[in-house]
């Protein structure tokens, strides 16, 4: 709760906070693996979140707590790369203000105090949550509130590139600061269409299940499919897959390898998933999303191969989507949440299944990785 937050920040700096920030996580939707070839997306914002209060400061100096993660102050006289040994998390600040000075706008320093829900590791992309949550405390404290917000998601991109190191599409951070669940096409990268839809999904409740094993350290994995994909557009002649046809595909498989062929087939049909699954949500015809979520999982394993590393099944992604369905009955549906390998699954549940359901994810997984969450509309005090 604000108050809350506002008295731990009194604690811990002595003087009262001046303003309050939140961010949500996401879950993915439709659209696994489609962003960074300018595919279409469909994301929620998610109630799991990260809040902060914060306050100016008159140097370049920011002064970072977050309960019970980590504290550590860094410099921004210098916003180059610099790689991080204090924490980690500590180059998206440095990053997001590079972007900002490079684009005009102002930053400075601030201290901040953050709590935050969002499982770090689990694909709910605590990163993206962490950045958004950054970017409004710049715009906040420097800019007047007037940077928009896809400018602040490319900063948050930037930073996540360029001094994170993990070559993400936009589709976290839109997702993240958008609140509700967003349609995204990135047809037009620098300005994608987004088109928010609500749809309570009455009679389901989304639940994510954390499967303990991180993916913070499988970016070679994650970078793997966009490579590929790339690839295969460059063999087609042309940069991105977007620009490409199924005709294309077909035509040129013999130059391809077996994964680049596969994965780029999962590109065309996701995008197709993605058409058919909002049709869907404004038709309020959730039997026939629950039917585009099973496609993509199927076409996760099939294709893209991001629900395991190599063949272990064991706590594998793919083992948790068939421990979840069988959970319930196979009457929801389960898919991956984010790049896959590890991390998290996003599971729609009938709610008349909800107490058995989680009864055996619980005994399975634990409570502390098994979340049920809500689709985030608006900040919540």
């Amino acid at each position: 709760m604000k108050s809350q937050i506002f008295e731990e920040f009194l604690s811990q700096y002595g003087k009262p906070a001046e303003g309050y920030v939140q961010s949500g996580g996401r879950f993915e939707m439709l659209g696994n693996h489609t962003d960074h070839n300018h595919g279409k997306t469909l994301a929620s914002t998610c109630s799991l979140v990260i809040e902060g209060a914060y306050c100016k400061e008159d140097n370049n100096l920011v002064r970072l707590v977050s309960e019970g993660q980590c504290e550590y102050e860094i410099s921004l006289e210098n916003t180059d790369y610099i790689e991080e040994t204090v924490d980690k998390s500590a180059c998206f600040i440095r990053g997001i203000a590079d972007y900002l000075k490079k684009h005009g706008y102002a930053y400075g320093g601030f201290s901040v105090y953050t709590k935050s829900s969002v499982p770090p590791g689990a694909g709910v992309s605590s990163s993206a949550a962490f950045e958004i949550l950054l970017g409004k405390i710049f715009n906040a404290l420097y800019n007047d509130n007037q940077i928009d917000i896809l400018t602040l998601c490319k900063a948050g991109q930037y930073a996540e590139n360029n001094y994170f190191g993990k070559k993400s599409g936009l589709l976290d951070q839109i997702a993240c600061a958008s609140m509700g669940t967003s349609y995204i096409d990135f047809k037009d990268i620098e300005n994608p269409r987004i088109e928010i839809i609500h749809n309570n999904f009455e009679g389901y409740q989304f639940v994510i299940v954390d499967t303990g094993k991180s993916h913070a350290s499988l970016n070679h994995l994650y970078s793997s499919i966009s490579s590929d994909m790339w690839n295969a557009a460059q063999k087609m002649g042309h940069k991105f897959l977007r620009e490409c046809t199924r005709e294309e595909l077909e035509n040129h498989k013999a130059e391809l390898t077996e994964s680049e062929f596969n994965r780029s087939k999962h590109f065309f049909d996701e995008n197709d998933r993605v058409e058919q699954g909002l049709a869907c949500l404004k038709a309020n015809d959730i039997k026939g999303f629950l039917q585009c979520v099973r496609g993509s999982e199927a076409s996760s394993r099939s294709l893209l191969k991001n629900a395991m590393i190599e063949d272990e099944y064991e706590g594998s992604l793919a083992e948790a989507i068939d421990i979840s369905n069988a959970a319930m009955d196979n009457e929801g549906a389960s898919k991956i949440n984010g790049g896959g390998f590890g991390g998290s699954i996003i599971c729609i549940v009938p709610v008349g299944k909800l107490e058995q359901y989680m009864r055996i994810m619980y005994d399975r997984y634990g409570k502390n990785h098994v979340f049920i969450v809500s689709i985030l509309n608006e900040v919540k005090e």
